[in-house]
This record gives structure tokens, C-alpha cells and sequence, in this order.
């Protein structure tokens, strides 16, 4: 029953009027309860793709990111045995990052959109101690999220959210660029070893040196989510454009040259 009715909503807010006729019709205690629906197990992603949806229109994204609601979104980007609401949950916080307006809100969750990303390969204890307390001293079988996917979907928000000065100030306050630099190094996927560069690019590089992009670039029209558990990379990614190659870039920065 659940997964027909989610299946129905899912196909409504396609483009950015649809989801904001739609959202008029929605209040967050019905964000709560489809997320309470997913993390029960009662249905299979299509709840968190509807939500993902309606991040196209500003009321949406703006409901979204309310405290009673948030919580709620950010506890399954870890949910377990089901990819797909795992990838429908970073693609949703994917088009929340792409509206500079809520990044605020989204700084205080960083340790929560990484922690997925994240291994247990040993860190420096000079460079662990710099970490948020949430990413510090995890376990040495600490296992990064399986799917390809979501790994993109999570950099691509990461790369959205440097749009913000507060953002990035935020990677180099709390020494973010050692858990991305550990996750560029194990990630065999050549896009979504692109998808982190780009985060670390903004980070190490000046920041008038790089193409920041405006609230005129929000997407109108929502990509298709997996309902299918297939790890492939998507076709394309949603990402701010930078003027060079970041890979190339990052080498020449961090080798002084």
C-alpha cells in the first residue's frame, strides 16, 4: 500500500511550479511522517524521492530544513540493507545545497552528510584532534557507503554547500579536507574521485579564484531517482563549474608549485 501511494506522489512534483503547487498542499508534520514511514521499513525510497522533489521549490526546501524535519532526512542517509532510500536521502539533500539561502542550516549537520564517506584508515592524532567530535577515533572496520551513487550524490552537496564563504570556512575550521583527501585516495570511480576534487579544490584554492554560483542556477526540473538497486554513476552531475581541471590544480597547489 505504501509503496503505491509513494509511487503516485512521486510522479506529481516533477519540475519546480508542479513541486510548488504541491508543497502548498503539504505541512511538515507530513515530512516527519514520511520519513517515519521509510526508517520503519514500510516502503521501499519512493517517500524520500517525493521529499527530494519538492526541494525544487523554496517552500519546499524551506520545510525541509526545519528542526523537526531535518533530523528526520539526515537518519537515512545511514539507514541499512536499502541503498535506494540512501541514495533518494543525499540526492534530496543534493537539491536542498544547490539554494544557498540553507546552508546555514545544513552547517551544523556536516558531520552527519561526511560521516558516510568516511573509513577507518588511521588519521594523525594532530589532524584527528582538529575533527568534529563526531568523526573522531572511528572504529578501525568503519566501512564507507557501498553505493556509487550516493558517494556522488554526497560530494556533489558538499561541492554545493563550498558555494557559501561560511561553508568552506567551516572545512578548514574543522579540517574536513583530511577525511575527503582519505576518501579521494581510496575511491577507485574516476567521476566520483572528480566529484570529491571539486570539494577539495575549494578548499585549498583562494576563494577569488573560484566560479561560485548564484540563486539564479537552481535547478527547475527534478533527475529521475533510482527505485532500482543498479551502482552505476549517473550520466551527469549537477556541479558548479571551476575553470580548470581540479585534479591538476590540487596537485599544483599542494606540491607548492
Amino acid at each position: 500500500m505504501f509503496n503505491s501511494t509513494a509511487m503516485t506522489l512521486n510522479n506529481i512534483p516533477r519540475s519546480a511550479p508542479q513541486a510548488a503547487d504541491f508543497v502548498t498542499r503539504l505541512y511538515p508534520a507530513d515530512c516527519i511522517r514520511y520519513t517515519g514511514i521509510v526508517a520503519a521499513g514500510k516502503e521501499q525510497g519512493y517517500l524520500t524521492a517525493v521529499l527530494g522533489n519538492i526541494a525544487l521549490s523554496a517552500k519546499g526546501r524551506e520545510m525541509l530544513i526545519r528542526d523537526d524535519v531535518l533530523p528526520g532526512v539526515i537518519a537515512l542517509l545511514t539507514f541499512p540493507g536499502n541503498v535506494i532510500v540512501r541514495r533518494n536521502s543525499a540526492r534530496l539533500l543534493r537539491n536542498v545545497a544547490f539554494d544557498v539561502t540553507t546552508h546555514k542550516a545544513l552547517v551544523p549537520i556536516l558531520p552527519q552528510i561526511v560521516y558516510p564517506m568516511c573509513g577507518g584508515e588511521e588519521i594523525p592524532e594532530e589532524d584527528m584532534e582538529k575533527l568534529p567530535l563526531d568523526l573522531q577515533y572511528l572504529p578501525d572496520d568503519k566501512q564507507r557507503e557501498a553505493d556509487l551513487q550516493t558517494r556522488i550524490l554526497l560530494s556533489d552537496t558538499l561541492f554545493q554547500m563550498g558555494s557559501s564563504y561560511e561553508v568552506r570556512e567551516e572545512y578548514r575550521r574543522w579540517n574536513y579536507y583530511v577525511l575527503f583527501k582519505a576518501y579521494d585516495e581510496w575511491e577507485e570511480d574516476l567521476d566520483a574521485r572528480e566529484a570529491m576534487q571539486n570539494v577539495i579544490y575549494i578548499i585549498i584554492q583562494d576563494d577569488g579564484k573560484v566560479d561560485l554560483r548564484g540563486q539564479e542556477e537552481l535547478p527547475t526540473e527534478v533527475d529521475d531517482p533510482q527505485t532500482e538497486d543498479v551502482v552505476q554513476p549517473p550520466e551527469e552531475h549537477h556541479v558548479i563549474e571551476t575553470s580548470k581541471s581540479s585534479a591538476d590544480t590540487i596537485s599544483k597547489l599542494e606540491s607548492g608549485s
